[in-house]
């Protein structure tokens, strides 16, 4: 299934990715932060009128009517604890947790619908860092519900019962509200900026350091270890100078604010007082005014807060989006069909394709392929063997041409059942950090008899019966743990056990030592039966049982034909290499 991109803003991210897909949990949760907006009021208020009971001394009517306010009070302050934690369990469950699982699916599916050539041109930790940064919505969310909207609701409601008491008191508050989000706005403005750098720098910061622990070996042989080390504390020397600026500009900000907010607070609590003396309110009302203002702007001093922690978290989502929203290099098309497969016949018909506009690998390229054929491609390095092979696996799409496989067309087949054809063993084997079973029978479920006998014709089962664990050794990362040799008899094994009737050989023995490429060679021979089999080779002695063998120079066919054929050729570009091999072989 085809997923969308997602949007370029990490605003409209917000809105169409985690709100909108979960409106009504988040309409629910707003409705139960108002509710406790109001309780909380209705609390200022109730003591409020508390002290206004108590103002007319002692008496048994006064003090009725002050244990039936503190009766109500207390009511509402359990009905208040009980919504707080409801309300919390609520969020948490069905709308943060909801959302995180959505947003991560999608990422994820996302970032795996990427071409190949996009993922290899990242660093991995790039990419992990990115998937954190638009997963990090939590916090976000918070902002917005307990924070923004509740003080949204709590300052509404505070000016219209401000209001109710006197006209002028709601207006002078909702006056200074609006004056001080506005301070607050500009007072921030100028740390956005540092905000977006921010996030750049810790995101390459994250990025260098997971690439350095994933190279760790090869940066110890190399001794770079200050180097790296060097590198990495200039980033981080970089990172921290951001953040550092961030703060600065921030608490110069929140200072300004705060005096500003000091200054509406004496202003609102002197005009109380005047219409006191005025006898246009009572003191009752003072105290809910004191209240008010004690809650009131509390909220609007921190405003600036949440807004740089909202902004910086929109900065930080912002940053993580690109892999998210750049479109997918291969696609399926909307009505891709299932690849059948019955002789596994592939031709390659009037194929043109370039890396860049500057240099055409393939024009015009033809070449075919019948079912159950063995066939050969060599040629010097950068003349398009691999490419060949990418292009059959649609790691990219031609420009011009097709290429099928039993007269379809690849393009128009579905990209995991074109995958789900074909068994690779590549010249370098990747394994998981698992172990040896699961790394055997990676994409298939069989059972444990299957593996091991999938293991024996690749010529790996000795080696893995000498581990301490056998099956279930574990293998480290990439498979540190085994030779290049076990590494390539296990891609063997899950070969036999993918059984795929197109099986492609990309240099599969050129970086072993020579007893390490005879047992390799010999579980490749276990392995071939009645596929179609494509086979890149740098040591042209292991192609001597394939049935045509093909020399490709600038993209084009210049020889083919048998072994004993080409190496026989007088003045045969095969021929000559091939005798270059011998030479070397003796020497």
């Amino acid at each position: 299934m085809t997923v969308k991109p997602f949007p370029k803003t990490a605003f409209k991210y917000l809105i169409y990715e985690c709100i909108l897909p979960c409106k009504w949990p988040f309409l629910i949760c707003m409705i139960l932060m108002f509710i406790e907006t109001n309780i909380y009021n209705l609390l200022n208020w109730l003591i409020a009128q508390l002290v206004e009971s108590l103002k007319s001394g002692v008496s048994i009517e006064a003090l009725h009517k002050a244990l039936w306010f503190v009766g109500i009070v207390a009511v509402c302050e359990a009905i208040n604890i009980f919504l707080r934690k409801e309300a919390f369990l609520y969020r948490q469950k069905n709308l943060y947790f909801s959302v995180q699982d959505r947003i991560y699916g999608r990422a994820l599916s996302y970032i795996f619908g990427h071409s190949v050539n996009y993922i290899i041109n990242k660093q991995t930790g790039t990419l992990l860092a990115k998937t954190k940064q638009i997963n990090s919505i939590q916090s976000t969310f918070s902002i917005l519900l307990t924070r923004f909207w509740y003080w949204i609701s709590d300052i509404v409601l505070k000016i219209f019962l401000l209001s109710f008491i006197n006209i002028w008191l709601g207006v002078l508050f909702l006056v200074c509200s609006v004056l001080v989000a506005v301070v607050n706005y500009y007072a921030n403005k100028a740390s956005n900026r540092l905000n977006k750098m921010q996030s750049k720098a810790e995101a390459l910061y994250t990025g260098w350091l997971v690439d350095v622990i994933s190279n760790i070996r090869l940066v110890k042989q190399f001794n770079r270890i200050n180097y790296e080390k060097k590198r990495l504390y200039t980033l981080l020397r970089q990172f921290i100078k951001i953040k550092v600026s961030t703060i600065l500009v921030w608490f110069s900000s929140y200072t300004g604010v705060s005096c500003f907010i000091h200054l509406c607070s004496i202003m609102m609590l002197m005009f109380a007082v005047y219409l006191w003396s005025k006898s246009l309110i009572n003191v009752g009302d003072i105290v809910f005014v004191l209240l008010t203002l004690n809650t009131g702007f509390m909220w609007l001093s921190e405003l600036g807060i949440n807004y740089r922690q909202f902004a910086n978290n929109l900065a930080y989502i912002q940053a993580g989006l690109e892999p998210f929203y750049d479109a997918h290099e291969i696609e399926d098309l909307p009505d891709a069909k299932e690849l059948k497969v019955k002789n596994a016949e592939i031709e390659f018909r009037n194929v043109g394709f370039s890396y860049s506009e500057q240099k055409k690998i393939f024009d015009g390229f033809n070449l075919r392929i019948k079912g159950g054929e063995r066939v050969g491609i060599v040629g010097l390095s950068g003349n398009g063997k691999t490419t060949l092979i990418n292009l059959l696996q649609r790691a990219y799409d031609i420009q011009s041409g097709e290429i099928l496989i039993d007269g379809q067309n690849i393009k128009n087949v579905t990209q995991a059942s074109l995958h789900q054809n074909m068994a690779i063993i590549p010249q370098e084997t990747v394994l998981f950090h698992r172990t040896l079973k699961e790394n055997i029978a990676y994409g298939i479920n069989v059972s444990d008899k299957k593996i091991k006998q999938a293991a024996k014709v690749a010529c790996a089962d000795e080696f893995i019966k000498a581990l301490p664990e056998g099956y279930n050794s574990i293998v480290g990362e990439r498979g540190c743990k085994l030779s290049g040799g076990e590494r390539q008899r296990i891609a063997i094994a899950r070969a036999v056990l993918r059984n795929s009737p197109i099986l492609i050989l990309d240099e599969a023995t050129s970086s072993l030592d020579s007893e390490a490429e005879n047992i390799v060679a010999e579980a490749i021979n276990n392995l071939l039966g009645n596929q179609t089999v494509i086979a890149i080779a740098h040591r042209l002695s292991t192609l001597r049982k394939m049935d045509r063998i093909i020399y490709l120079e600038n993209g084009k066919v210049v020889e083919e034909g048998t072994f004993n054929q080409l190496a026989k050729k007088k003045n045969g570009k095969f021929a000559k290499l091939w005798k270059m091999q011998q030479l070397k072989e003796r020497n």
